[in-house]
Formats: structure tokens, sequence, C-alpha cells
């Protein structure tokens, strides 16, 4: 696979492929040839597959062969065959949906719809992110990175391409069976342990529930993985404890933060010093706060998004509330649009206390209810009777105000995509969540 000719300048290409040393390979040839990269994620439905490749006007698939079938209905023709096992297909389009001129990588974002949006970023924006990812965490000396996440994700995707680019690293890029990561959130951890024993890496990244299934199994099976230098975790707010649980069964844990807008990474938690914050902001990026907290980023941003005008704003509004320590740390405290207002005036961040749960062994998933409420309800997936429950989280109480303090709890179902309680990329629909169960909060707060 050494052809560079084998795609042509600007052409539209969905990349739909496992975990390979292929995938890093065909992501530089691309990149030399000027094209547009689409990564398809791993956990997209046919629908929302279609929809993304036909908003962008997608003229190349790179896949398996064992998904070309379904490319051939789409109106893609079988073009070039690689390693007896990888296909290139195409397709003509009379007229190319319009994106901005430097579009070098599309990456696309489930929501809460079947319609991705898409998020149009520029080599150079990659780049640059990837310097300073690259910058900061050279204090650790990473020679080997492993990658646990797809690459079709784009945190996985900065390290491996761009960051690698600026280091001298080597990028280990296993299968996902090897790793143990089917579908959008299911993971097993002892594969993912043994895959991380078999190649010994510098540094890998995890999403927080990675993270807490790894320390479960190390902290009940005696597993050390004295080899790690760095771990970073982003996607999702982590909780101190969790990460303390890490640090005490000596791994190098370090809290990131970022959006796709801003491709990917925006700070990076790179001290032992700081539990419980993102850390600083990268070297590439800008922040400040609003007036209610609301985090603005005006350094690096993204192009546009598929099908919309392009962003000329300078400024971009997360629609994340965070707060600066006196050392200059940034903290996530939550999402603007999810805080609950209590009745008695209080405004509390879900993902705080939502977080500060999962940390526990006893709950797998939960979401926190209790806006215009007189205090929290917890609504939680465990394999715990509600007792075991209860008396867990009575010690996270202690660690809390007594306004966000879980007073109950309901014990629900497994959050899935099919029973429509997550998102196809693992997030909880809380609105959702709370419609299902609502006889049931109806009754805890009936005459409270």
């Amino acid at each position: 696979m050494t052809k560079q000719n084998l795609f042509k300048p600007r052409s539209r290409v969905a990349i739909q492929l496992d975990n390979s040393p292929l995938w890093l390979k065909l992501d530089k040839i691309l990149t030399n040839n000027n094209a547009i990269i689409a990564p398809i994620p791993h956990f997209f439905s046919r629908q929302q597959i279609v929809y993304m490749v036909n908003a962008l006007g997608v003229d190349t698939v790179i896949c398996h062969s064992n998904v070309q079938e379904f490319w051939q209905e789409q109106g893609f023709s079988f073009s070039t065959l690689i390693n007896n096992e990888i296909v290139i297909l195409e397709k003509r389009i009379p007229k190319y949906p319009i994106i901005p001129t430097s579009t070098h990588k599309i990456t696309f974002t489930s929501g809460t719809t079947s319609e991705p949006k898409g998020v149009c970023l520029s080599l150079k924006h990659l780049n640059r992110v990837g310097k300073s990812l690259a910058e900061v965490t050279q204090q650790f000396a990473v020679k080997k990175h492993l990658c646990l996440l797809p690459l079709s994700v784009l945190l996985e995707n900065m390290a491996a391409v761009y960051a690698a680019n600026n280091t001298d690293i080597e990028v280990i890029t296993p299968s996902l069976a090897e790793i143990g990561l089917v579908g959008s959130s299911s993971l097993d951890v002892m594969k993912m342990v043994k895959t991380i024993q078999k190649h010994q890496p510098d540094s890998i990244i995890l999403m927080p529930q990675m993270l807490k299934a790894l320390v479960f199994v190390c902290e009940n099976h005696g597993i050390k993985l004295p080899f790690l230098k760095f771990i970073a975790v982003g996607g999702a707010v982590c909780s101190k404890g969790l990460l303390s649980k890490a640090r005490q069964l000596n791994l190098p844990v370090y809290e990131g933060y970022g959006i796709s807008e801003c491709g990917s990474v925006i700070s990076l938690n790179a001290s032992e010093k700081s539990d419980g914050s993102v850390g600083h902001v990268l070297p590439h990026q800008q922040l400040s706060l609003a007036k209610d907290g609301e985090i603005l980023c005006e350094g690096e941003l993204f192009l546009g998004y598929l099908g919309q005008e392009p962003n000329n704003e300078k400024t971009f509004k997360t629609g994340d509330i965070g707060r600066f320590d006196e050392d200059n740390n940034l903290h996530i405290v939550g999402r603007k649009k999810n805080v609950i207002i209590n009745s008695f005036g209080r405004n509390i961040s879900p993902e705080w206390i939502e977080a500060e749960l999962l940390a526990l062994d006893e709950i797998r998933q939960v979401v926190i209810y209790g806006e215009a409420r007189p205090f929290l309800t917890a609504i939680c997936v465990s394999p715990c009777d509600k007792k075991i429950i209860l008396t867990a989280i009575e010690e996270v109480n202690k660690t809390l105000p007594d306004y966000a303090q879980v007073k109950e709890i309901i014990s629900a179902e497994v959050f899935t995509s099919e029973n429509h309680m997550l998102t196809a990329s693992g997030k909880t629909k809380s609105p959702t969540i709370f419609e299902h169960y609502k006889e049931q909060l109806e009754n805890i707060y009936e005459d409270k």
C-alpha cells in the first residue's frame, strides 16, 4: 500500500475500518494527497452512516470487504482491493455539497438524534493542537502509545496521528476485538488488561467508565501495570474519588478536557497536585469565562458544521460551565443546559454528582433528577440491592453539601441505545430516562 495516486486531490473519503496500522498509513496517504477525510464512528447505525455520506458527498469509501455489499447498495462501485480484505469503492457525485475551503478532516458526533453533526477541521488547526499536546506531555517521556479507543474517535486520532507527528513514538493499533471494545458501551475489561500487559505501552487514553473498570480489576485481582507513565482520561467528567483510587494503585492518571470544535483537546492536567481539575489550558488555545461561568474558546476553532454556514466567529461558546482555581487550573462544573435548580433555588450540576456516584463499585450507570424538587434522586443501574446502594451513596453524601446529597434512588434497567436511554456514543439521555421512570419519581416526591 504505497501508491499515492489511488486518491484524487480533494476526494471526499470515508474510512470505515477497524483499528490497525493500515488505518494510520491510509490517513497519511490521504493527507499527502490533500483529500478530505471522514472517519466513520464504529458505533454509527446504517441510517447515520447514510446521512453523513450524503451530507458530505462522499465519493470514495475505504472499508472491509465484509461490508462491501452495503456500500454497493448506496451506489458505490468496486475500485481497488488492498491486503485481500480491504476495498476501495467509488461513486460519481454530480454536485458536491459546499464545505469550508480548508477542510481536511470531518469528525462526526452523534448528538441525540439520528442525524450526526459534522465538525469541519483544517489540517493547520489539527497539527497545531497535536504540537501543543506533544509539548505538554513530553515530560512523561512517552515512547510507545497503545490505542484503546477507536481511531474514528477524534481524541485517539489526535494522539495517534497529530501528536505522534511531533514526537518520536511508536503507535500500537490492535483491533477493537483484541481490546475488548464492542459497540458504543460494551467493554471486556479483562481483554483490555491483557492487551495492555502484552504491549506494555508508556501511554493510553481512557474514557472514565474504562478507567473505572480498570481500577476495579487492578484492585480486586492484584494487577499491576508499572510500565505505564501516562494515562489520559477524557470524554466525560471524572470524579476526584476515582482519580484518587487510580493513584493509590499507582496508575498515572491525568484528566483532560476538550471538544471537537476545538480539535478535541483544550486543557490537560499534567500534575498530580491538582486532581479534580482538567489542568492548564494548552498553548494553542485561549479561554475565558462568561458571567454565568460558561467556558468560551477564543483560540484555534473549527471551520464550521457540515451543511451550515462557515464559522466566522472568533469566540466559541462551549455550553460547559467551568471555573479557574488560584493556580489557574480549569475545573469543569457541568453542562450549562443541564443545571438543576432545586425548589430552594440552589443550582446543582448533575454531572458533578453523577461522577461521584460512578466512582462507586456498586453503581454501573446513573442519572440525577431534582429539577424544582426539594432533594435529589439517583436513577441507577446496579447489580446490588437497594440497601447496599444506599449505604454506598451515604458515604458519598458525607462529602457533599446538604443540597447536593442524594436522598432517594430508583433501581433501573441497563441504559442502552437500543432502549433509547443512551445516545449512540454512550451518553445518557436524561429526558428519556426521566419519562420512563416518571411514575416512580412522582411517587417519591408526592406530598414533599
